[in-house]
């Protein structure tokens, strides 16, 4: 069953904001340690695994989410929920300015949908909320500030320190004050970590990059208002590193992004283990997007994220323990039977941006889906299981796991 879960949060409480709480119209503050959702598509006390833990009632659920690495331009994301009260509708301006994550999937109980799959889709503030009352409709509309502005230093997508921590976790209200010195002979980590950790003190910093990304000329000093515009710069130079005056198509350059909590870097030298994506995953087949990139839509799924490696089905014919993927051949021997029932891309991919498109109440397969564009990179040597921790935050915040 399709499974949402949107809880919103005080930034500067921690407290997690519950709406018609015991009959009590609008929203209520209850301590974060409750088993509570702002909104959820499960009966109370329910799981992604628990059989029949799907409430039928729950509201409509829509959103449109994309997630990318810093320096990528993207739109900022946006949900709603219909059939709320009139009591949510009157207070949504309350929620400009909390933090809010967003959970989506596939609940246990129809054959094919697997729960593991479930995860968090986004996390952010809330830029704007508004409610709307048309005909019968009554909804409310969330815009999540995009995921690749930059937070402050005194800012954190989880819960802060103290109670005087500026609410904005990742929307560019005031400049993060980057100063990047990078001297001749010093690997990049060196200097970014210092950047990154003295500006970001509440985030874990981790990934890895090429020992080659060492800086030769003269000792260089570059100031940054925001991650997005350090990230463009390493990446370029990175590239010019490494490529030199001829771009190297293979070597993707730095890359940095934003995932709860981490700040995760990592150029494609060192891989984690990719994700295999089944046959029964795919929403209709793979497609060339641009030059060694490939689209590729499956089922909506949060257990993915950006910068994350993923593995196609093997091609029509052959299976691998690892690719258990169902050929369907509706019709045997037609010249489009092998393109019918199984994945016509094969290999291994980076993912570089995630799109998350969903409507809970659409009959429709391809209205509950996660879009994913990807990088060719072939199988990676030597994978590993979890990027390493570079920096540990002086204060961390888990996100509640469904």
């Amino acid at each position: 069953m399709r499974y949402f879960q949107v809880d919103i949060t005080d930034p500067k409480t921690g407290e997690i904001l519950v709406p018609n709480l015991n009959g009590k119209p609008g929203y209520t503050r209850v301590a974060r340690t409750t088993l509570l959702s702002s909104y959820t598509s499960l009966v109370q006390g329910a799981s992604v695994y628990t059989p029949g833990g799907t409430n039928r009632a729950a509201q409509e659920f829509e959103c449109d989410i994309p997630v990318t690495t810093a320096e990528a331009s993207v739109s900022n994301g946006a949900i709603t929920l219909h059939g709320v009260g009139l009591g949510e509708i009157a207070q949504a301006a309350n929620l400009n300015g909390m933090n809010v994550a967003i959970y989506g999937g596939m609940a246990k109980g129809l054959p094919l949908a697997n729960p593991q799959q479930a995860g968090r889709l986004a996390s952010g503030q809330i830029l704007q909320a508004f409610g709307n009352w048309i005909g019968s409709d009554q909804a409310l509309t969330i815009i999540v500030k995009s995921l690749g502005s930059s937070p402050t230093s005194n800012q954190t997508t989880g819960t802060p320190s103290s109670y005087t921590t500026v609410p904005a976790p990742t929307r560019n209200a005031a400049p993060a004050n980057l100063v990047f010195q990078w001297k001749a002979g010093q690997p990049l980590l060196t200097p970014l970590i210092a950047t990154l950790s003295t500006a970001f003190p509440k985030y874990t910093i981790s990934g890895s990059v090429s020992p080659n990304l060492v800086w030769t000329g003269a000792d260089e000093t570059g100031y940054f208002a925001t991650l997005p515009q350090l990230a463009a710069y390493l990446n370029q130079k990175s590239l010019s590193i490494i490529g030199g005056y001829a771009p190297n198509a293979d070597y993707s350059g730095v890359l940095i992004t934003l995932d709860g909590n981490d700040i995760v870097i990592v150029d494609g030298t060192t891989a984690t283990t990719p994700k295999q994506i089944q046959f029964t995953d795919l929403i209709g087949q793979p497609t060339w997007g641009q030059p060694r990139e490939v689209q590729i839509t499956t089922v909506l799924r949060g257990d993915i994220k950006v910068l994350d490696y993923v593995t196609l089905p093997d091609a029509p014919g052959t299976t691998t323990t690892a690719s258990k993927s169902q050929f369907f051949n509706p019709q045997p021997g037609s010249q489009y039977a092998s393109m019918k029932s199984g994945s016509i891309f094969t290999g291994t991919f980076l993912v570089k941006t995630l799109r998350h498109v969903g409507a809970s109440r659409n009959p429709e397969g391809t209205a509950w889906v996660t879009t994913l564009d990807c990088i060719l990179t072939g199988q990676p040597k030597n994978p590993v299981s979890k990027l390493p921790v570079l920096q540990r935050p002086n204060q961390a915040y888990l996100f509640h796991t469904p």
